[in-house]
């Protein structure tokens, strides 16, 4: 299998929820393991699938991973294509609340049945990425009629501003939303599954080694200085507490080996 990475953007009324559809193909060095992060992410393999904790992957894989890391390996050529979800996006696709999938990596099956098992088989039979693409959009377009929630649309645009600026204080999204502080709070805590302060310190981590990953040249410092940490004991506190992990092991990973960091679709605040 030739070594190949692409991305595609979804339709436009995709766009909203889904990012992009990414992919590998071929022997590409993996990164030693899974930050969390805000958004979620489905992987439809059709080359080897790779190990997750040691295990090997199911054939489609849903990650919504969000105060841990999980190792990553090579157990084969790669083959497969990923949606990545925006924050809080995935509940317009699915009926189970975000909060199930929180932490876990799991099949697919768990948010759409049999019918993932036949998307993945479209997407082993496709002839590369636009017939590939293709096939994700109308399948999630179905699923985005089934199960948008257009209630919640608003929510989805205060935690957009969060996401692209984690800085902005609660209590002035609180006030464009119309609510109290803590109305606000449980809101966004039920709709998302977690609260808006520890979305927007994972969104920060995040943003943090993006930049880190696509420009190596950066000083660790001067991106922690940039994304809001106070200094680098707090980005390192951070980091731990978020991923168990020290920054330098998981800078060392992606420098040493590969990544899964996509260019940002806008500018971070």
């Amino acid at each position: 299998m030739h070594l190949q990475r692409w991305h595609i953007r979804p339709t436009a009324p995709l766009r909203p929820f889904i990012d992009r559809y990414w992919g590998w193909e071929g022997n590409h060095p993996l990164p030693p393991q899974l930050p969390p992060g805000t958004g979620s992410e489905c992987v439809f393999h059709y080359g080897s699938p790779y190990l997750l904790d040691g295990k090997q992957s199911p054939r489609a894989v849903l990650l919504c991973l969000r105060t841990r890391a999980i190792a990553i390996e090579n157990n084969g050529s790669l083959g497969f294509v990923a949606v990545r979800f925006r924050g809080g996006s995935l509940r317009h696709f699915c009926a189970p609340s975000l909060a199930l999938f929180h932490d876990q990596h799991m099949s697919a099956q768990a948010a759409w049945g049999d019918s993932a098992e036949h998307l993945s088989d479209q997407l082993a039979q496709a002839d590369g990425p636009s017939m590939r693409a293709s096939a994700l959009d109308r399948f999630f377009l179905a699923r985005l009629g089934q199960y948008e929630d257009r209630s919640g649309r608003g929510l989805d645009a205060l935690l957009d501003k969060l996401y692209y600026a984690p800085g902005t204080a609660i209590d002035a999204l609180a006030d464009e939303s119309g609510w109290t502080r803590r109305h606000f709070q449980r809101k966004f805590t039920d709709t998302f599954g977690l609260g808006p302060k520890q979305f927007a310190r994972i969104a920060r981590l995040g943003h943090t080694m993006r930049m880190l990953a696509l420009s190596p040249g950066t000083p660790v410092l001067n991106a922690a200085l940039r994304m809001g940490y106070f200094d680098q004991p707090h980005f390192i506190h951070e980091t731990r507490a978020l991923t168990g992990h020290t920054p330098q092991t998981i800078i060392a990973g992606m420098r040493e080996k590969s990544h899964f960091y996509n260019p940002p679709s806008r500018p971070i605040g």
